[in-house]
């Protein structure tokens, strides 16, 4: 097993070269945290190469050792892979870290994690979304005033035995 951590302008690389146990996934992870903690960055690109795919993490508890080494923070975690099966190891991980609550997807590419790397909304400009969502809410008009301005007359035709709608008062009826 090979690992290099490396900071970007924006984000931690963390790449992982031929991993075989989990005991080497833990390690790897650890070294991950410890570095990230030095440098403060808030995302991290895991790309794994040439390891073996982790399909039952429940009973070695990778998910719950991550989530345990990055209590508290707000991290967010793009998974890359080198093959299919890696990949959908990683979907599942990511799966299951996203139940436990954290910011952890997994990337069939490069280009698709960095963007979600760095498509991070500040606080403030949530909150901005949420007062002009709240704003246009009070200008519109309200779902019971639109449903007496749209309201039709119906009334029933004992002749022909069917109902019929009108916007006003009946006229000239048309029966087939």
């Amino acid at each position: 097993m090979h690992y290099e951590v490396a900071p970007e302008p924006r984000y931690l690389r963390a790449t992982l070269f031929g991993r075989e146990t989990i005991e080497e996934t833990r390690q790897f992870i650890r070294a991950v945290v410890e570095s990230n903690r030095h440098h403060q960055r808030g995302g991290i690109l895991m790309e794994i190469r040439a390891s073996r795919p982790i399909f039952h993490s429940e009973p070695n508890g990778v998910v719950d050792y991550l989530r345990a080494l990055i209590a508290g923070s707000s991290w967010r975690i793009a998974l890359l892979a080198d093959n299919p099966e890696l990949r959908l190891s990683h979907e599942y991980l990511a799966l299951l870290g996203r139940q436990r609550g954290m910011a952890i997807w997994s990337f069939r590419d490069e280009p698709a994690a960095l963007r979600w790397l760095s498509n991070r909304r500040h606080r403030e400009e949530r909150r901005e979304r949420e007062d002009r969502r709240q704003r246009m809410q009070l200008q519109r008009p309200t779902m019971a005033s639109r449903r007496v301005c749209e309201r039709r007359v119906v009334w029933y035709d004992n002749e022909v035995g069917r109902g019929l709608m009108n916007a006003g008062a009946p006229s000239t009826r048309n029966r087939a």
